[in-house]
């Protein structure tokens, strides 16, 4: 039957539209326009419902029902004040009080709003999940969250069936983020309705945004078996798959949504652009270690991007993985060139430069990308090594002091910084650091005096 409905109403607006494109003399009755009108109100077309209305109201002067459409024009094109005066002048209808209630909401007399609401919804007798369903409508669009949700409890009191009301109740838990009023509502609608893939789908997302990525996964899983062919949940298991570290089933995914957006010739797809989505890919093989496999699909999205930052630091850090570093430095460099405000470029661009023995340039990466982003330990831990191998103890220890400020558990932090003040002269502080290290590691002694041998040596 919904079918049959969208099929007509598209028609209806198709016979509208092409007689208006035409400039053919229009006659529609007023249960036509009303449903014209609606169409265009659904979709936010204000300018379309704009001249709906004053076609129709040429044609039916007189008509309650297109006058009502007015004055909810003027509520959807901040006029509520014109839409409460012709209300006045209206008789009473079943939506009056509604558009009334929006019209107080725009001008920012909720309380007047709020107490019509609630009486219009409870004088309705019968269809009182209709009447909640209204209200919620009315104070989701004014962003009232959680005096629509009251509603959507009332409703679904009255009829736990109502999927409308289910659907709102999710989206208006989610914008007040309690995730699981918005799981709870997901899963209501799936009880209703197993093979929807809309709300598999939904739910989704809300278990992804919580980090259950199984179970994200799971949903996603059943989103497609309902329809294989709704490629945002292919998308999802890809993003949800490399969060797991499950990054051979990433690329897989990533790369049946790649197929799918070159063989729709999507421009874009899910905001994403074809070179985004070949770097996903090619971050899925980096992850899983296959780094010539990664590199290709990175130069495929220089290929369609010679800009793409993304790939360009790829292509840096497989080339670092691979030892190339002369590559990988080309590649690094390019990167911040392109964009010298991520931390993380600056950070193998300093490894690259370390393996080549550049340790004073890398020394200014290191520090740009602190500058960027001063809580990482593993940038403050690689610098007290560097000054360590400069032999400049002092410096070698501020950055290890740093770092054991930062994260008291860093791996071997005491045993470094015993180092530093051995080869400083100062065996106290020495002995105390030493002391520090052997309660995390009985060997710390012995590794301690190897080091130390090796250096006199």
């Amino acid at each position: 039957m919904k079918a049959r409905e969208d099929d007509s109403i598209r028609a209806l607006v198709n016979r509208y539209e092409q007689q208006r494109s035409k400039g053919h003399s229009q006659y529609f009755d007023v249960d036509e326009f009303d449903r014209i009108a609606d169409y265009y109100l659904d979709r936010g077309r204000t300018n379309k419902l704009s001249e709906v209305v004053s076609s129709a109201l040429r044609i039916h002067p007189n008509s309650t029902v297109i006058h009502l459409k007015r004055a909810i024009l003027y509520v959807e094109t901040g006029e509520p004040m014109k839409a409460l005066q012709l209300l006045d002048r209206l008789p009473e209808q079943e939506d009056t009080d509604f558009i009334r209630a929006a019209a107080y909401f725009k001008l920012k007399r909720h309380k007047e709003g709020l107490e019509l609401l609630k009486d219009m919804v409870d004088k309705e007798k019968f269809d009182k999940d209709l009447a909640c369903l209204e209200a919620v409508n009315i104070l989701s669009a004014e962003n009232l969250y959680k005096e629509a949700l009251d509603f959507v409890r009332q409703g679904l009191e009255h009829n736990p069936d109502n999927t409308d009301l289910m659907s709102e109740g999710a989206f208006c838990s989610e914008q007040l983020n309690d995730i699981q009023a918005s799981e709870q509502y997901y899963r209501m609608l799936l009880e209703v309705d197993v093979y929807s893939y809309e709300n598999w789908f939904n739910l989704g997302q809300v278990l992804f945004g919580q980090e259950r990525y199984e179970e994200a996964c799971k949903a996603y899983d059943f989103s497609l078996v309902s329809n294989p062919r709704f490629m945002p949940a292919v998308l999802q298991m890809g993003h949800a798959c490399f969060q797991m570290e499950h990054y051979e089933d990433a690329a897989k995914y990533y790369l049946d949504y790649l197929l799918a957006a070159i063989e729709e010739s999507l421009p874009s797809a899910e905001g994403n652009t074809l070179d985004d989505l070949m770097v996903f890919v090619g971050e899925a093989f980096e992850k899983a270690e296959q780094y010539e496999s990664a590199m290709e699909w990175y130069e495929h999205a220089l290929i369609t991007n010679p800009e793409n930052l993304q790939a360009h630091t790829g292509m840096g850090i497989c080339y670092l993985e691979l030892k190339d570093f002369e590559q990988s430095l080309r590649y690094l460099e390019k990167a911040v060139k392109m964009d010298d405000k991520q931390s993380e470029i600056w950070i193998y661009l300093a490894e690259v430069l370390v393996n080549m023995d550049k340790d004073e340039q890398a020394i200014v990466a290191y520090l740009r990308a602190l500058s960027l982003d001063p809580s990482q330990a593993e940038v403050l831990f690689a610098l007290g090594n560097l000054y360590y191998d400069q032999q400049k103890y002092e410096l070698a220890l501020k950055y290890y002091s740093d770092t054991e400020l930062l994260d008291a558990t860093f791996p071997n932090i005491h045993l470094y910084k015993a180092l530093s003040y051995a080869r400083n002269g100062d065996k106290l502080q020495a002995d105390s650091s030493l002391k520090l290290a052997l309660l995390n590691d009985v060997h710390a002694r012995e590794l301690f005096d190897q080091i130390i041998r090796e250096e006199q040596e």
